[in-house]
């Protein structure tokens, strides 16, 4: 495993997979919400993100990043050799978010960007409760129309089939 992407709904896991996957295959990661924003939650402009991107695209020959970002999503892709698409139902990515918020609510999470405390906004709560109905399906087409031939995608339906996955490989990793 050397460039992996990781994509889905808020709440499903994907900075937490990264982080497991960093540290199983020794991989820099990389959180698309901490190259999004600037302190107090300002967005960073396209050609400033993009820039970032490309610039650890460039300087690395080894990554893990997590986060969807349709507008990096084609350079990540064109470069990835591992595609990971959380494809969970909604009720378990929603409650993770309003438990996650609860938790952490005015801490900065380490996946974040620095001087964005966790917050409660209702728009993100609406972009994650609609991501099944207005945002998945984008998603998926641009994840399959993006990656090179060479390239694995997998998705999970449910946790359950990521825990198993990670058990795999570190079994495999002791053999």
């Amino acid at each position: 495993m050397e460039r992996v992407t990781i994509v889905g709904p808020s709440g499903s896991g994907k900075s937490t997979l990264a982080k497991q996957l960093g540290e199983a295959f020794e991989l820099p990661v990389f959180h698309m919400d901490q190259l999004f924003f600037d302190p107090g939650w300002v967005e960073k402009s396209k050609e400033k993100l993009m820039g970032e991107v490309n610039g650890i695209l460039d300087e690395n020959e080894c990554w893990v990043i997590e986060g969807n970002y349709g507008k990096t999503l084609p350079s990540r892709l064109s470069k990835s050799t591992h595609v990971f698409f959380l494809d969970y139902p909604r009720r378990i990515y929603a409650y993770r978010v309003l438990k996650r918020l609860i938790r952490t609510y005015g801490k900065v999470r380490e996946d974040m960007a620095p001087g964005c405390p966790e917050r409660i906004d209702l728009p993100f709560l609406k972009y994650v409760w609609n991501f099944k109905t207005q945002r998945r399906e984008r998603l998926f087409k641009l994840v399959q129309s993006g990656l090179p031939s060479d390239y694995e995608l997998i998705v999970f339906k449910h946790p359950k089939e990521c825990e198993q996955y990670l058990k795999d490989i570190e079994k495999a990793r002791h053999r």
